[in-house]
Parts: C-alpha cells; structure tokens; sequence
C-alpha cells in the first residue's frame, strides 16, 4: 500500500493476482486459469496486476516446470498410464533440447500427451487434449509442430511389440 500500487485496481484484482502471486512462489501447480475460476476477474486482468506486484515488490518467482502439470492434465484426458509415460518422456527430450523454457506449460504438456497418445494408439483428440489442459486447439498444434520437429517421437515408449513412427500415427497406417 505504501507504493501506492493499489491505484486503478480493484480489491478483487488485487487478491487475485496476490493469492496467484502466493501459489507460484511457494510452488503449488496454479494456472492463471485456476484463478479465474476461484475469483471471476478476467484473466487479463489478473496477469497485468499480477506481473505489476511481481516487478515492484520484486518478488522471487521460480519457474514453472511443465511436467509438474502432466498428472493433472492427463487425469482430466482420461489417458492411460503408458499414455502418461510415454508424454513425460516426451517432456524429457524437449528440456533436454532446451525448448521447454518460456513455453506455455500447459499447451506444450497437453501436446505431449495429444503426440503419446497418437503413439500409443489411445486417439485422443486434438480438441480433448486442448480441453484437458485448458488451452486452444491451436495453441496444441503450435506445440506439436515444435516438438514434431526436435524430438525423434517414433522412439518413444517402446515396450516390447511393433512401435509406430510419427509418419505412420500422420498417414493414418495404423
């Protein structure tokens, strides 16, 4: 209050973006869209107020890992466990190829699972991954031609038993 930081906020935008602000640091699995729900502000909103108390209070906020968010995110898909698996070791390959950071973590998780599952021949849909990880089917595409690109998907999960290739899961060989 001493910064004069409340001026052109509302109390509900500033509680908001707080208990947002709180999660993240202390590091429990929060989305911005998790708190839209709980507080009814508008995700806009919410990220400026946020990213205004981050810059002036100066605050720590460690980055987000996306597999943190996997779990949730194939449980809301309703994936099979080999399905899960197959998805984090996707996630595996692309931090070690260094493109997980400053990715959205929840499109870039829902399409590992979207690419696992092509794989494992589950057939989840663009549109369900989308959904499960609440994000666009676009953004799930994005993500995909990214991680299609750097990781040599037609290795993933092999557990015995003929594995597709991601030209095959394309061609629709399968």
């Amino acid at each position: 209050m001493d910064r004069n930081l409340t001026k052109g906020w509302t109390s509900l935008e500033l509680a908001a973006s707080s208990l947002y602000a709180a999660c993240r640091e202390k590091e429990i699995l929060t989305t911005l869209d998790d708190a839209v729900a709980a507080s009814g502000v508008p995700r806009d909103d919410i990220g400026k107020c946020y990213r205004l108390l981050v810059t002036e209070l100066g605050l720590n906020i460690p980055v987000s890992d996306p597999v943190e968010y996997m779990s949730k995110v194939a449980w809301r898909a309703g994936a099979r466990p080999d399905v899960e698996a197959d998805a984090r070791e996707i996630m595996s390959r692309a931090a070690r190829a260094g493109i997980t950071a400053g990715a959205r973590p929840m499109a870039l998780v829902g399409s590992a699972l979207y690419l696992a599952s092509l794989l494992d021949g589950q057939g989840l849909t663009q549109a369900g991954a989308a959904t499960a990880a609440g994000v666009g089917e676009a953004a799930i595409r994005r993500q995909c031609k990214i991680l299609k690109k750097i990781i040599d998907i037609g290795s993933v999960g092999a557990r015995g038993g003929r594995r597709f290739g991601w030209l095959e899961c394309k061609a629709g060989q399968r």
